[in-house]
């Protein structure tokens, strides 16, 4: 029985015995308890008053102390047990560095997918309407499109003399890339060492002055047709086949109408002085106002891009360092290029963002127009290949740069070079200007190791890099234009040809004379 005083304790009941059913619901209180965003009942004991009967099992203590949890960021071999503990080991120098590589690698590649793309896309545009022009024309350069092929072909005309006509057979070169001939294209702006730097030009002017002053003279013939005296100067020998009438001297006197002038004609700066239908069946470039080749400039002309040279002087356009980046040999070179360039060219501007792309995409193109230019002076260059290859230097450089972010690195690494190797081995086929290739991958190279962000170097590393690669540009630059400017030698390297053209069956290299 329980005790009605409530102040002292009656007799507890035996062991094992349960609870009356009142002082189960007395003790009883219902609480609520809130867990996150749910709410439960449950029912917690209050505390019995001294002496009264508790049915609970008294709790069972263990005997250990408690142990306090250990400190934030501390080491702990199992974190569950509170009981297992060990010293907490400071994080070295080295994995505090490693952490914060990581939480920069991390932020720079959140970073460069922030970049937009807008310059690889006006860099095409404005390719695209160039080689456009290229074919139709502007109203101070014209445009053409050269017989489709791979050869040479021959053109028979009838040209006409001062007297009669003559059968004329001339050799020109097919355009494998459906575009415009060599003439226009050199005009255009293309590589040309003779353009851009002081030739043989002036032995071969001092040559042909020579020769009119000493064997030229004023040669005259009626012309039945027009009723008139007509003349020109020429040479003994070419005036009297001819059937004309020869004055030894260094003009004609006004008395006849001189119709022979000098006619500039072919890239390699050729001059005759004939009609002017038999200058414009060359091609070639008429002045009305000269009577002798030694009073003309054939290399203004065949330059053209405002050429204004003196006698005997090459123009000197540095300009083709730059221009031929974006002139194409026709639509198909055209298209194979911005088919790389687009996708690659995407790919590195929001890596690198829009200024970082421009140095690096003109950059190469420049350094390698100018290796070309070293090496193979006299083949006729143009394209924005030397820019590409400049972004395949810069793209292998860039993959280097996050070696630790890459998973298959072996793959990634044996692809990248497969892809570089065949690209320049397509280079070695004839038409192809290979030395622009390698200059461009070189300095592509250079230039992403300074230009682009890096993640897995740093620190002395970084500035190593950075400092090596700014010395070798810089290095770079000035031995090689020391050298285009100071060697007049377009023969100085016989091996060099090579590079650009490897003759894998006899005579394939034999018209490789444009790239």
């Amino acid at each position: 029985r329980l005790s009605d005083d409530h102040t002292q304790a009656g007799p507890r009941p035996p062991s094992g015995l349960p609870p009356p059913n009142a002082l189960m619901e007395a003790d009883a209180v219902p609480l609520e308890v809130v867990i996150g965003q749910s709410t439960r009942s449950t029912s917690l004991r209050q505390p019995r008053p001294p002496g009264h009967y508790d049915p609970r099992p008294p709790e069972q203590h263990d005997p250990r102390p408690p142990m306090a949890s250990p400190p934030p960021g501390a080491y702990s071999p199992n974190p569950v047990s509170p009981y297992r503990s060990s010293k907490p080991r400071r994080n070295t120098q080295s994995e505090l560095k490693n952490e914060g590589y990581m939480q920069q690698d991390a932020a720079d590649v959140e970073e460069e997918e922030e970049h937009k793309v807008v310059v690889v896309y006006f860099f095409t545009f404005v390719q695209l309407i160039v080689g456009i022009l290229q074919l139709t024309g502007t109203p101070n350069l014209p445009g053409d499109i050269a017989p489709w092929g791979l050869s040479v072909y021959t053109e028979n005309l009838k040209l006409p003399l001062l007297n009669g006509t003559v059968d004329a057979s001339i050799k020109r070169v097919m355009n494998p890339y459906y575009g415009p001939s060599t003439e226009l294209i050199v005009q255009w702006g293309a590589k040309y060492a003779p353009c851009m730097r002081e030739t043989s030009v002036s032995e071969k002017y001092d040559s042909i002055a020579l020769v009119e002053s000493t064997k030229f003279g004023c040669c005259t013939l009626f012309n039945p047709v027009t009723n008139a005296l007509e003349c020109g100067l020429m040479n003994s020998t070419e005036c009297y086949w001819q059937g004309a009438t020869f004055a030894l001297g260094q003009s004609c006197n006004s008395t006849c109408n001189t119709v022979l002038r000098p006619c500039c004609f072919g890239v390699d700066y050729q001059c005759t002085v004939q009609r002017k239908e038999y200058c414009d069946g060359l091609k070639g470039f008429w002045h009305e106002d000269k009577t002798k080749c030694s009073e003309v400039n054939c290399l203004n002309d065949v330059c053209g891009l405002g050429a204004n040279a003196n006698l005997g002087k090459a123009p000197n356009q540095p300009e083709r360092f730059f221009i031929p980046i974006w002139l194409h040999a026709g639509l198909i070179h055209l298209l194979l290029n911005l088919l790389i360039q687009v996708p690659l060219g995407q790919e590195i501007e929001k890596r690198a963002g829009w200024w970082r792309f421009i140095i690096m995409y003109i950059g190469s193109g420049i350094g390698g127009n100018l290796f070309a230019a070293v090496f193979v002076p006299d083949q006729i260059s143009l394209g924005a290949s030397s820019a590409i290859y400049g972004l395949f230097g810069v793209d292998l450089v860039h993959m280097f740069h996050r070696w630790k972010l890459i998973q298959n690195k072996c793959t990634t690494l044996f692809c990248s070079m497969l892809s570089t190797a065949l690209y320049l081995g397509i280079g070695t086929l004839p038409w192809i200007d290979n030395w622009a290739h390698f200059g461009g991958f070189f300095f592509g190279a250079l230039l992403g190791n300074v230009f682009l962000p890096f993640y897995e170097f740093s620190g002395v590393k970084r500035k190593c890099g950075f400092a090596l690669s700014l010395v070798l540009i810089c290095f770079s630059l000035i031995i090689l234009a020391t050298w285009f400017y100071e060697n007049q030698d377009p023969e100085f390297c016989s091996w060099c040809k090579y590079v650009s053209c490897i003759p894998y069956t006899d005579g394939l290299c034999d018209q490789d004379t444009t790239a």
